[in-house]
């Protein structure tokens, strides 16, 4: 169960303040402004959606009316926001849902909000899972809604089945980082020779301890000036090492503790394209990134098997795999699904790794390096155990990642893709042997199902 209180963004005191940088209002549009204040006072804070409306705006956090979710962290440092998972055309990830909610965690919800053919989006909070159902936290305050209202789901929201898994288009995933943060220790008096350090990334944390269990105080932009609260020699044989944390200071007069791998003595001097963070205090510019979902289309082969990741969060694109400022090309968003150009019997145990590099290919056909310990599979699953059989007649098989790919070839590209299906698809293997691959992360098998034959890859299904 996530435990909040109910506010709604029709609300007296500020239904009618502009939503972000647009002349739409919190009353009309602010469900997800809204949904998102309820998220952060349960989890320890204490917002309005008229507060969270003028600190995100402040932080760049909107593109005209459209909220940035990616924005939050660096406003509100124990929030992290993961992905937003497309469901509309697949069944909606319940059972990481269910867990997700059992663990106390927030999950904000896309629903279709009335009977006009399409998605009329609408986003809510979910509170807890009952029966086939979940009771949500509505953001939009109907006649009779109240804190003692119990509101499923299912019931409000039935345009597309009434079904869960049918009726949720779309799935914001959240983390935070314990609720009540720790007492700030005594300040530190600051060093008679000012050192000035540089942050040479996105999402620098300050912590209360020098680990990454340390509470997070806040995240900082890339740039970010830090004057550093320890002998300047200390700190100067620290920079850019691994599991090294340098104590700092941040423009606010904030103290703690950074990691000395995203430090630098110098400002980075990144290209033009490589930032998609908008700047504090400026509305953002519409982005180019591909829409989520889209696939790069290769310029030349890539090898058979090869994997596709999307980020965990905007993630650095890098001529070498070494952090610094010279070496990053630019920012990745969430959004953009990156291929590795390496053999997948090399990827699989580096992807989710500290410390391991991934080489890929963006969506614009630039190779580099990605840092494996902030990507996933964008099928949503890692490579399965073997189960080989020599048992005659059909072979069935069935998916255990959602949207798996149904291709043409077994090939990783935009123009080879058929349909991705949902988790547990059952398919039947076309070709002699192909029961021997199940589960291989290198291989493809040939299947079928009622109304196509393509192939798909064999680390993504079992028996």
């Amino acid at each position: 169960m996530f435990v909040t209180k109910n506010l709604y963004q029709n609300d007296e005191a500020w239904k009618n303040v502009p939503l972000g940088f647009s002349s739409q209002t919190i009353g009309s549009w602010g469900c997800l402004l809204t949904s998102v204040t309820m998220m952060l006072n349960g989890i320890g804070y204490s917002e309005t959606p008229d507060s969270v409306n003028t600190k995100m705006k402040n932080a760049g956090g909107f593109q005209g009316p459209l909220f940035i979710p990616s924005v939050l962290p660096y406003v509100w440092g124990n929030c992290a926001y993961r992905d937003m998972q497309p469901c509309e055309s697949v069944p909606a990830p319940i059972p990481q849902i269910d867990d997700a909610v059992a663990s106390g965690k927030p999950v904000i919800l896309q629903v279709d909000w009335n009977k006009q053919a399409g998605i009329q989006t609408h986003f809510v909070l979910v509170k807890e899972k009952k029966g086939d159902d979940y009771v949500i936290y509505d953001p939009y305050k109907y006649g009779g809604d109240g804190p003692d209202k119990e509101v499923p789901l299912t019931t409000r929201y039935k345009y597309n089945g009434a079904k869960l898994a049918s009726e949720i288009s779309a799935v914001l995933w959240f983390e935070n980082y314990g609720i009540n943060p720790p007492t700030p220790p005594a300040k530190v008096p600051l060093p008679a020779e000012k050192f000035v350090l540089y942050a040479s990334e996105d999402d620098l944390a300050l912590r209360s301890q020098p680990a990454t269990t340390g509470y997070l105080w806040k995240r900082m932009k890339m740039n970010t000036e830090l004057i550093c609260l320890e002998p300047k020699a200390q700190a100067v044989a620290k920079i850019g090492v691994q599991g090294q944390w340098i104590q700092a200071q941040d423009p606010n007069g904030d103290q703690g503790y950074v990691a000395a791998w995203f430090i630098s003595d110098k400002k980075a001097m990144p290209a033009a394209a490589s930032s998609s963070t908008p700047k504090p205090g400026t509305a953002p510019k519409p982005s180019t990134t591909p829409k989520p979902g889209s696939a790069p289309v290769p310029s030349k082969p890539v090898p058979a098997g090869a994997l596709a990741f999307y980020p965990t969060e905007e993630l650095s694109f890098r001529t070498q795999p070494v952090v610094s400022a010279e070496t990053l090309i630019r920012r990745i968003p969430v959004t953009e699904q990156l291929i590795s150009i390496e053999p997948a019997d090399k990827v699989i145990p580096k992807v989710g790794v500290l410390n391991q590099w991934l080489k890929v290919r963006t969506s614009d056909n630039k190779e580099g390096y990605v840092a494996a310990w902030y990507v996933k599979y964008a099928g949503g699953s890692t490579a399965q155990a073997n189960a080989t059989s020599t048992s005659g007649g059909a072979v069935k098989v069935r998916t255990t990642a959602e949207a798996v790919s149904l291709r043409k070839q077994p090939i990783v590209s935009d123009a080879t893709l058929i349909k991705r299906v949902p988790l547990g698809t059952e398919f039947t293997i076309t070709e002699p042997g192909g029961d021997a691959k199940i589960g291989k992360n290198d291989q493809w098998i040939k299947v079928k199902d009622a109304t196509h034959e393509g192939y798909i890859a064999a680390w993504f299904v079992t028996r």
